[in-house]
């Protein structure tokens, strides 16, 4: 006979009641509730062909390519689209006043997180530019677009050891998307290298600019925009710059009271027919008080930055990627690097602020000196690198492409080729394990094969010497790292603990089988592996299992999981399996 919902409930409570610490058990028993409306929207709604979600900076800012697709999209021209867009709670008012000042055809603007779960798992088109929510899982059907949020210069993924970690979260949307549209060959490059996946990355790469980036190419924009602020007969000059520290360990307070102090300063040193507009980073939390100044102004509110950017004579900045896309203008750009030695403890860069052609100052009165000093820079070559394919149009060949299937315009597809291996070895405090891991990767036949490493970047010894770890391996071998736990739905758990309790075969089911069918697909997305191997890791195994023909486990000896698990993908050790690879 089958249980009541409410037995069932109550079956599942003595399961994490036995297998849990106290203070974990509700939370995680609520958190399952969560996860059961969400993947019923996934196993169980049909997708809803007229509908679009929009994702800007996870959630933390609505601005740049997001808005300009939105805009787009509010045209009519592509069809009567639903376009949910997820959003901070405290984003709300800047979107509405965006949809009141530019007529956008907003559905509904989502900030609860179950919510926008649900909702992605039922839209058509996805679009974002950095991560996405990090319960989704992508449907067949669905159509998913990244636009990244700004041309690399800082390091990032692996180049950058404090990113190593976290890179899995990236790695996902990139591996979700069906296209990646870009500036630049040089963004291109960079971009995948950074994330270890220019040999892999299974969707196409549009090269047809920003769309944020078109507005600079727009001079007729430009004049409205001065018109309405009434500054036609005033220099603009617009200050935007990077955020201090780490992403998770931000110097907000530190760099307010820097811009506080040199602005008291500028300010003096101002024309009466020059205004200077400050825009600190949208990760930046603090805020600066302008009513002491006379000729400095808050950045304006209820526009698209851009379109403020835009009217500016004069950008001035310092790491921030800003200055890729405000060359565009050909008008002038001033480093103001100040602070370069201590924001290089934090961070590196690809290539060295000498290589750009733009002045650098590291003081006030030199900033105020190239501040009325005429542009003396050839930056030719340089926009012929990072601003290759802008163009005045990007927006509408990008929604062409998407919505129109007009394949005409300039793109790219990524792939070596190659087979692909992914490789699971646990938390690799085994030093056996990890060394026989190094030298059988090793031993690979590069010419024929991709291989991969995944981990759990939660794991303590992965935390504490994931550097180390990385720098073992071949330069050949990527690094695919978890950006999740497991997140089971209620019926999930509960047979899941059966399974755990009692590794019987009997307890392997259809649920459970989808359950790690779907586990693999929340992190790997479009990604066909040709070979997998994992060492005997309860978890990680039977995710692994069924994702491809060809999956090996490394067991030294006999394991619960070896009952669920044909004899013939058993292998003692990693040698064993060399002679698949050579």
């Amino acid at each position: 006979m089958m249980d009541t919902p409410g037995k069932t409930i109550h079956h599942l409570i003595i399961f994490f009641w036995d297998t849990m610490g106290f203070k974990d058990k509700l939370n995680n028993l609520r958190e399952c509730k969560v996860n059961s409306n969400i993947y019923d929207a996934y196993f169980n709604q049909d997708i809803d062909e007229n509908s679009i979600y929009v994702e800007s900076r996870n959630g933390f800012d609505f601005t740049g390519n997001m808005f300009r697709i939105v805009e787009e999209l509010s045209t009519g021209k592509y069809g009567d689209f639903r376009i949910y867009i997820f959003a901070q709670s405290h984003i709300r008012p800047k979107i509405e006043e965006y949809k009141r000042n530019y007529n956008l055809n907003i559905y509904r603007i989502i900030d609860s997180e179950d919510e926008a779960c649900r909702i992605l798992h039922n839209v058509k088109y996805i679009f974002a530019d950095s991560g996405i929510r990090y319960k989704y899982v992508k449907k067949p059907g669905q159509v998913f677009i990244n636009t990244w949020h700004g041309t690399i210069m800082k390091l990032m993924g692996i180049d950058n050891v404090h990113e190593q970690l976290s890179m899995g979260i990236i790695q996902r949307s990139l591996l979700f998307s069906d296209y990646l549209a870009l500036p630049s060959d040089y963004l291109q490059d960079r971009l995948l290298s950074s994330f270890m996946l220019e040999d892999i990355y299974p969707g196409k790469v549009l090269l047809e600019g920003y769309p944020r980036n078109s507005v600079f190419l727009d001079e007729d924009k430009r004049s409205e925009f001065k018109r309405k602020f009434d500054l036609t007969d005033h220099e603009i000059f617009i200050y935007m710059p990077t955020f201090k520290g780490l992403v998770d360990d931000r110097k907000d307070e530190k760099q307010k009271d820097d811009v506080s102090h040199f602005l008291d300063q500028i300010d003096d040193g101002l024309k009466d027919n020059q205004v200077l507009f400050v825009k600190l980073h949208p990760y930046n939390t603090q805020q600066l008080d302008f009513s002491k100044f006379t000729h400095i102004r808050p950045f304006p509110m209820g526009f698209e930055i851009y379109d403020i950017v835009n009217m500016a004579d004069c950008l001035i900045t310092d790491y921030s990627s800003v200055f890729f896309d405000f060359a565009n203008t050909g008008r002038k750009i001033i480093i103001f690097n100040y602070d370069e030695e201590e924001y290089l403890a934090d961070r590196g860069f690809y290539f060295p602020l000498s290589e750009l052609p733009f002045p650098k100052v590291q003081t006030v009165e030199d900033l105020i000196g190239e501040m009325n000093a005429p542009k003396e820079y050839d930056d030719k070559q340089f926009i012929e690198r990072f601003c290759q394919y802008e163009n005045v149009n990007c927006v509408s060949h990008i929604c062409e492409t998407i919505f129109l299937g007009n394949d005409s315009y300039r793109s790219a597809q990524i792939g070596n080729g190659k087979s692909s291996v992914l490789i699971y070895g646990g938390d690799l405090s085994d030093e056996g394990i990890l060394n026989s891991l190094v030298e059988f990767t090793g031993k690979i036949n590069g010419e024929k094969y991709n291989v991969f490493i995944t981990f759990c970047p939660w794991m303590k010894n992965i935390k504490e010497n994931h550097a180390d770890i990385i720098e073992r391996f071949p330069e050949s071998v990527g690094f695919l790292p978890f950006s999740a736990n497991i997140m089971p739905t209620i019926k999930e758990k509960l047979d899941y603990n059966k399974l755990f309790k009692n590794c019987n075969s009997k307890n392997y089911t259809g649920i459970l089988r989808k359950f790690f069918e779907r586990s693999f697909k929340q992190q790997y997305g479009n990604m066909k592996f040709d070979h997998i191997i994992s060492v005997d890791d309860f978890d990680r195994v039977l995710i692994f299992d069924n994702a491809c023909d060809n999956f090996h486990m490394i067991s030294k000896g006999e394991s619960k999981v070896q009952k669920l698990i044909s004899d013939d993908k058993i292998a003692e050790n990693f040698e064993d399996l060399i002679e698949i690879f050579k």
